[in-house]
């Protein structure tokens, strides 16, 4: 039986949404699926039924803040929270995949859009960024590959 450690995770992103890379410095990620439930009881029924509906994602990014080139993508996704989409399609097309180990392809990809960031220092420890993000589309898992 194969563990997996959480210094082992990865997280690859992609404002533009085609070839999402690594973003160094993250320190832990999440992601939260969740699907909708609705009621499909008839009348005269004892028992109540459901049926699935939608699903949806949210979760965060950790990372320690790096000073670095306006390019990198730790500076992309940290910026991507202040960038005004210039369409409608743009709004939702950054790519993420959120792997559980640094190589391999176990993990998770989907489009999102980041809906926060928040900052954060303190005496004697590194500046933290969490950016918090909603997926927009398919989630595709691979956790059994």
């Amino acid at each position: 039986m194969a563990f997996f450690r959480g210094e082992e995770g990865s997280v690859l992103f992609d404002k533009a949404g085609s070839s999402a890379t690594t973003v160094a410095g993250t320190t832990s990620w999440t992601l939260d699926i969740s699907k909708d439930v609705l009621e499909t009881t008839d009348h005269g029924d004892t028992f109540r039924n459901y049926t699935g509906g939608l699903v949806s994602g949210t979760g965060t990014i950790e990372l320690q803040y790096t000073q670095g080139a306006s390019s990198t993508k730790e500076q992309e996704l940290i910026n991507d929270i202040l960038d005004a989409p210039s369409t409608e399609a743009e709004s939702a097309n950054a790519q993420f995949k959120l792997y559980l180990a640094t190589t391999g392809t176990k993990g998770f990809t989907f489009d999102g859009i980041i809906t926060s960031a928040s900052f954060g220092t303190t005496v004697g420890d590194l500046t933290t960024v969490s950016c918090s993000f909603q997926t927009c589309g398919a989630i595709t898992g691979a956790l059994d590959s």
